[in-house]
């Protein structure tokens, strides 16, 4: 494969420092890396009503099985537990927080969301559902408070798995009584292996997201990265971090997280 140099920002990719023109501070040639995503891989825009959609970017990852490999070992995994009716709930699910620079590809997918979205992302999130018994209900991520103008950006290494969206319901209605994946107005797709998945607009705003359970046992990989405009009016209300305590003895922290 030939060796491709990512003019993002005008930076050598995996090279952080902003050094330009191939020359590092002290003027030694830099040598050319290889890059890690496809940057002119096909996007396909899929409207979610007037204000909100998601782009699906198939095959965004090279070498999708050997990052996968690399970072399910590697990463550090966490349990983290969500108070909730006063004691800690184990999620169904393992996470970590991971600086950007931490990999050539988690760095290079970075430059390509700033580059083609035009706003700085925060990142990076990542998760490991173990197996199909891991999961996610459908929510919004209400913990980016402004949620008017929003992108959420999401790699998906490994298992190719549902990824479901579904209308926000008045808030009297309890969206999970039916399964997520099975309402007639649900949308599924099915990003793994690579893939690249934006949300973008009002979507978490107007729009829920999941990843149901699934009858797979090989594991997935998410890496996500954020931002919000902060424009409009922000949500104040406790996110599902914020746990649920209703003793009165003194308040407990939202969550805990220990390695497994």
């Amino acid at each position: 494969m030939a060796v491709e140099i990512c003019p993002i920002a005008r930076l050598r990719c995996g090279h952080l420092d902003g050094t330009l023109d191939g020359m590092s501070a002290d003027s030694t040639p830099i040598m050319p890396v290889e890059l890690s995503i496809e940057r002119h891989a096909p996007s396909r825009r899929i409207p979610l009503g007037e204000r909100s959609w998601v782009d699906l970017v198939e095959g965004f990852v090279r070498n999708a099985d050997m990052e996968f490999a690399d970072l399910h070992e590697s990463a550090p995994w966490a349990q983290t537990e969500v108070l909730r009716y006063d004691k800690y709930v184990p999620e169904k699910r393992l996470g970590t927080m991971m600086r950007s620079d931490a990999r050539p590809m988690f760095r290079q997918a970075e430059l390509h969301l700033q580059a083609k979205y035009r706003a700085a992302f925060t990142g990076v999130g990542a998760l490991l559902y173990r197996t199909g018994d891991d999961f996610q209900g459908l929510h919004s991520d209400r913990e980016m408070r402004w949620l008017d103008d929003t992108l959420v950006a999401i790699v998906v290494l490994g298992q190719r798995r549902p990824f479901v969206f579904r209308k926000r319901a008045p808030i009297a209605t309890v969206v999970e009584r039916i399964p997520a994946g099975s309402d007639s107005g649900d949308l599924v797709l099915m990003p793994g292996e690579g893939d690249l998945l934006v949300m973008g607009g009002a979507a978490q705003l107007e729009w829920l997201h999941g990843v149901p359970k699934a009858d797979t046992a090989n594991p997935r990989i998410s890496l996500t990265w954020r931002w919000t405009s902060r424009r409009g009016r922000p949500d104040t209300n406790p996110s599902y971090y914020d746990g649920k305590q209703y003793s009165d003895r003194p308040r407990q922290p939202g969550t805990r997280i220990h390695r497994p």
